[in-house]
């Protein structure tokens, strides 16, 4: 269980909070994160999908897919791809269907990722999360879920926040601390979802040993790809 949630003294479980939350900031969300990123965003997600392109998978599933970032990567490349992407929020989904809108192998759904039970199993060749396996209430559900709608030696692969383990880690820690909040005000007077991301990420970061996790689980962990001086990983699971 992760126990960081948006909103502090809200009554209801965080997967609500985390629906609500992105229902608030989806306007801005992927021109902030370009912003605060300095473009690396981007070149992160490109990354991931370069990775996934290789693989040549038929069928895709995406949690948290957020505004169809990484659907709109894939299907640019891989033109025989089918690909679900699934997220919490009405609003982000919304998003991304308008830039999808001419993608017909594309599907985009509101649902929680933690109860794939419309899904039959052994269906995907990859199933992908960026940045979102921290926002999860239960990993162990979303990971259980993920094996079972994987085809057999199908690929978990996860984009997501990391430890960096060098000098970088004090430059990146000052930056998120005193730079990025003055850039989150010009766009909203309150920084609880800013809040929010920088205690998930330090949280996720030294309590959660993705390793681990895909070992209970029964997943393999082919590579692990570190990126921009380890601030962010890419994690490859096999089932």
């Amino acid at each position: 269980m992760i126990k960081i949630k948006p909103f502090k003294k809200a009554k209801f479980n965080k997967t609500i909070q985390i629906k609500k939350m992105f229902d608030i900031i989806y306007h801005n969300y992927d021109k902030i994160n370009n912003i605060i990123s300095f473009g690396y965003d981007r070149k992160w997600r490109k990354k991931l999908s370069e990775i996934i392109i290789n693989y040549n998978p038929k069928l895709v599933l995406d949690l948290a897919t957020g505004t169809g970032n990484i659907p709109i990567l894939l299907v640019n490349k891989l033109k025989k791809l089918n690909l679900l992407g699934i997220d919490i929020s009405n609003q982000m989904i919304s998003i991304g269907k308008n830039k999808l809108k001419n993608s017909k192998n594309v599907k985009l759904i509101q649902a929680d990722c933690q109860k794939l039970f419309f899904i039959k199993k052994n269906q995907f060749d990859i199933v992908t999360i960026v940045f979102g396996i921290r926002n999860f209430e239960n990993i162990n559900n979303v990971l259980k879920e993920i094996y079972r709608v994987l085809s057999i030696n199908g690929y978990l692969i996860i984009l997501e926040f990391s430890k960096s383990n060098n000098y970088f880690n004090y430059i990146y820690k000052f930056y998120s601390k005193k730079i990025i909040p003055l850039i989150i005000k010009s766009f909203y007077k309150n920084l609880f979802a800013y809040n929010y991301l920088i205690k998930s990420i330090d949280f996720f970061s030294k309590n959660v040993n993705l390793k681990k996790k895909f070992q209970q689980f029964n997943f393999k962990l082919i590579k692990t790809i570190q990126l921009t001086f380890g601030i962010v990983s890419i994690y490859i699971a096999k089932k």
